[in-house]
């Protein structure tokens, strides 16, 4: 799993927005305009996720205010992220490894509600040049999602 200081490897999986959008996106076509956050989260459509998410999409001015990009990040497949991203309003893109070809080079996972290997909640802030800035993993499961001051001083952190 990567820590602060590690480059992320290079990948391509779908990007889905809930304007139906699900196209492969190269993840380092991305860098270059300032810090990124990475939201990892185990199931769309589930309590926490669902907060985690909107959480993101009822604070986007502040991210925006930033120069930070915000993604999901989950094992659902595109078609369900879109679902999801249309359903809840989400402006931003979640990243979608149904074949969990990349999770776990960037993430730890765990077991969730019978499905396996997908990841455990959680985010990272990465700078412009690629580099994780900084992470917070939710080691217990189901419990509250933290809310959006630790990620915005992360962000202002990595700038």
């Amino acid at each position: 799993m990567l820590q602060p200081g590690d480059k992320v490897p290079d990948f391509t999986l779908p990007l889905a927005y809930a304007d139906g959008r699900r196209d492969d996106v190269v993840f380092s076509s991305l860098l270059g305009k300032g810090p990124m956050v990475l939201s990892f989260f185990p199931l769309a459509f589930t309590r926490v996720c669902t907060t985690q998410m909107c959480e993101a999409r009822d604070n986007a001015a502040a991210y925006e205010a930033l120069g930070a990009q915000y993604y999901g990040f989950s094992c659902d497949s595109k078609w369900s992220n879109v679902a999801f991203a249309k359903q809840e309003s989400l402006a931003h893109g979640i990243w979608s490894d149904a074949n969990r070809a990349v999770v776990e080079r960037l993430w730890e996972t765990q077991t969730t509600a019978g499905v396996e290997r997908v990841p455990k909640r959680g985010w990272m802030v990465i700078d412009a040049r690629g580099v994780v800035a900084d992470r917070w993993v939710n080691e217990v499961p189901g419990a509250a999602w933290p809310g959006p001051d630790p990620v915005l001083a992360a962000i202002a952190k990595a700038r």
